[in-house]
């Protein structure tokens, strides 16, 4: 996890490395990608040939397996940089909600004079 001088390495289950990257947005989504990616090869490489429904079931472990093994790693560099844990926990929680809002139907609020579509400001 912690690697060389102070740079922060976050691991995942198959032993790929992701670099903390203190452009967050950057950082969270080469994360995001090294999670599906390695998850979907896990997986893809424990399924059963045909049989889709046990593949994706094996794709979510894996996924969850990641991301606890992710969470982990947090705990333990928030015992020796508990500023920078709270910003990847809040960074993480900001761009769940952000990437959850495409999934929010338009407003039916018709007081406010605003489309549903102009819900950030």
């Amino acid at each position: 996890m912690l690697s060389g001088e102070g740079s922060i390495m976050i691991k995942l289950k198959s032993g790929a490395e992701i670099a903390y990257n203190r452009e967050f947005d950057q950082f969270f989504q080469s994360l995001l990608d090294a999670v599906i990616k390695e998850s979907y090869g896990a997986a893809k490489e424990n399924r059963k040939p045909g049989d889709t429904t046990r593949f994706n079931e094996l794709l979510l472990k894996e996924v969850m397996d990641n991301c606890i093994y992710v969470t982990h790693q947090l705990f333990e560099i928030a015992k020796d940089n508990e500023a920078l844990s709270k910003f990847m926990v809040t960074g993480f929680l900001f761009n769940s909600v952000v990437l959850s809002l495409s999934q929010m139907p338009e407003s039916t609020d018709e007081d406010d004079g605003e489309s549903g579509t102009d819900m950030i400001h």
